[in-house]
């Protein structure tokens, strides 16, 4: 009996120490909502999968009070791209992604060197993974995100990416030099 409850008690609290992760499903339809913070300004922006198919991937964005549109990610864009796409949002067009930078989705070449060499290149520097303290694992509806946490070699760039291969998606980037600071707040 003394073995049972003393089991019992290890499992309770074995179950409540490891929480389960949350990973939320990324398809065609699916809108990310996001805060961006620019030159001191916090603002919500929406962004959206509009069209996913084999080597082709249309994000449309929103940004209330300023207007919308799309970047479209064609194949190379999606294997090889190295660097994020940091340009002005142009309303009411569809501007194609250059081939070396991509928007919010990491290309298959950084996703691999991610799984292998816990570390990819992004921007022109290599992002290591670092394992998050209690503040900085990235919470959706107050559940832990399945996501790996990176950063630059002096620690003042920082970047969480969904733990998915199909669609690893910057949840999060602070420190950004080149362009917002991003921190997604809802997955639909």
């Amino acid at each position: 009996m003394k073995k049972i409850t003393l089991a019992l008690c290890l499992l309770v609290a074995v179950s409540s120490w490891a929480q389960e992760k949350f990973t939320p499903a990324i398809k065609q339809g699916t809108k990310l909502k996001y805060s961006a913070f620019v030159d001191g300004q916090t603002f919500p922006c929406i962004f959206s999968f509009d069209s996913v198919n084999t080597g082709y991937l249309k994000v449309g964005w929103t940004v209330e009070g300023y207007g919308s549109g799309a970047w479209i990610m064609k194949n190379k864009s999606l294997e090889s791209a190295s660097k994020g796409f940091w340009g002005q949002p142009s309303p009411g067009a569809q501007e194609e992604v250059p081939d070396d930078q991509s928007i919010l989705v990491f290309s298959k070449a950084q996703w691999d060197m991610l799984q292998k060499e816990n570390k990819l290149n992004f921007d022109q520097q290599t992002f290591t993974v670092k394992t998050p303290s209690d503040q900085q694992q990235l919470k959706l509806a107050g559940k832990p995100v399945d996501a790996f946490f990176l950063e630059n070699p002096n620690g003042t760039t920082r970047i969480w990416i969904l733990n998915n291969a199909a669609y690893p998606v910057m949840l999060k980037i602070e420190g950004n030099t080149l362009g917002a600071d991003l921190t997604v707040n809802s997955v639909e």
